[in-house]
């Protein structure tokens, strides 16, 4: 019976892929064929392979790039593959993995439905495993974590290896220190419903709630921010801890606490939206709707920020620039999420946004998702800690907490160090982090990002 799985790619180049895609195939359960771990030397390989595809092998993955389609080897095992497809439909299964066009397929399979990787390998992985199981891809009765060993490339002199020591871990997580005590309520005299927002409602958080907004702020205070825009009277509060950890009833139905710990979240969002924009910082709302604040010129009056790093050592980051390759700026910009599980924290989510020169957020999601994965494509953990902390300690105004106001003289509260976690074990890297980087452009694919300007 046929059990394999063949993967056909462009060696060396597409061995990162192939290494990636067989381990996670081999971890679903079934059994891959491909030359990086099978071929031993004095092998005649191409009998071996030959063999492979003609006698071992349930389905033909051909992985196509803009490397693959030249190689003669690749094209040697596409032309077996092709004469067993006519036997056996859907024996070749292309998987694209970079931008080479659709339309200039090899014709043996330019009919073929193609699963793209090229957009996310994680998502052709999943249509892949899809196609699989309807198919009914034979797999081994069982798997074993250990045996897919062998997809690792071979370690080299100076590699990065485990270590028993403990190592200190930096997080993007922030401890949420303080909330006010409650959360009080403010009720409709009329009909109103559906409060619209308006320049003078949006100074202070709050959400709607059947008959009644709810905020942080006194009860009075929630009235007199309503009074252009509907007739409220206040109408108690309930106590915020017991609030996230339980939920209780507001109006007439019950709050569960799933519900409320969303709630509050809403409300911590809000304030830190309000708080960062008061600084000065720029705004950009991502495909998602989630917004993002990222680091303006004026902010920083062009000089790199200060800050303290995890080893206790002052460095210093540029937190906004201008790559003349592409043509754009760039700002160091964070979005966040509010987490109510043990411990209460802050999850920040940085990123890049790229700025046209009157300071506009570039408004086509494609091009801005191009220039960042060209951009910052060679930027490692080091850097975006360094971006993280120096963030921090601008919005922080180098204090140790970020004060959030909610109305009332209430804030919430939250520190502005990350969480440092021990991990039992660590890695034998130990190059110390440097004091002040300059950014350098990687040239890989800029000419590949100005023909796809090009084009649109």
């Amino acid at each position: 019976m046929k059990d394999t799985i063949f993967i056909s790619h462009a060696t060396p180049e597409d061995n990162a892929f192939t290494r990636w895609l067989g381990s996670k195939l081999e971890l679903a359960g079934y059994k891959v064929w491909h030359d990086l771990a099978r071929l031993k030397g004095g092998d005649y390989f191409w009998d071996k392979i030959e063999a492979a595809i003609r006698n071992e092998s349930f389905r033909f993955l051909a992985v196509v790039s803009t490397v693959s389609v030249a190689k003669s080897g690749v094209k040697d095992e596409l032309a077996v593959a092709a004469t067993i497809e006519k036997s056996l439909p859907g024996f070749v299964i292309p998987l694209r993995i970079d931008h080479y066009d659709f339309g200039l397929f090899p014709i043996t399979i330019h009919r073929k439905n193609a699963i793209d990787f090229a957009n996310g390998w994680h998502k052709g992985l999943a249509a892949l495993l899809d196609t699989l199981e309807e198919v009914s891809a034979p797999k081994v009765s069982t798997t074993d974590p250990t045996l897919v060993r062998h997809w690792l490339p071979e370690m080299k002199a100076g590699a990065i290896l485990r270590t028993e020591h403990p190592e200190r871990l930096d997080s993007t997580w922030l401890p949420l220190l303080k909330l006010p005590p409650s959360l009080e309520m403010a009720r409709f005299l009329g009909n109103e419903r559906k409060i619209k927002l308006t320049a003078e409602n949006i100074v202070l958080p709050w959400f709607e709630h059947e008959d009644r907004i709810v905020g942080f702020a006194k009860s009075a205070d929630l009235v007199s921010l309503m009074v252009k825009s509907a007739m409220l009277k206040p109408a108690g509060g309930v106590d915020t801890k017991t609030f996230i950890e339980t939920g209780v009833t507001l109006g007439d139905k019950p709050v569960t606490k799933l519900e409320a710990r969303k709630r509050v979240a809403n409300l911590v969002r809000q304030a830190w939206e309000l708080a960062m924009e008061a600084k000065g910082l720029g705004i950009h709302e991502q495909s998602g709707g989630r917004k993002v604040f990222y680091v303006t010129p004026e902010m920083t009056n062009g000089e790199r920020v200060a800050f303290v790093d995890v080893d206790g050592r002052t460095r210093k980051r540029a937190l906004h620039g201008r790559s003349e390759k592409r043509k754009a700026n760039w700002s160091y910009a964070v979005g966040m999420v509010p987490v109510f599980d043990d411990p209460w924290r802050i999850e920040l989510r940085s990123t890049i946004v790229f700025t046209d020169d009157e300071g506009k957020p570039i408004a086509v999601p494609a091009k801005a998702h191009r220039l960042r994965m060209s951009f910052c494509r060679s930027w490692w953990n080091d850097r975006w800690r360094g971006f993280l902390r120096a963030f921090l300690a601008l919005v922080a105004d180098d204090q140790y907490e970020i004060r959030l106001p909610v109305g009332s003289g209430r804030e919430v509260v939250i520190g502005a160090t990350p969480i440092v976690f021990t991990a039992p074990a660590g890695l034998s890297d130990v190059a110390p982090s440097i004091d002040v980087d300059e950014i350098e452009e990687p040239d890989e694919d800029l000419d590949e990002f100005e023909e796809d300007e090009a084009a649109q």
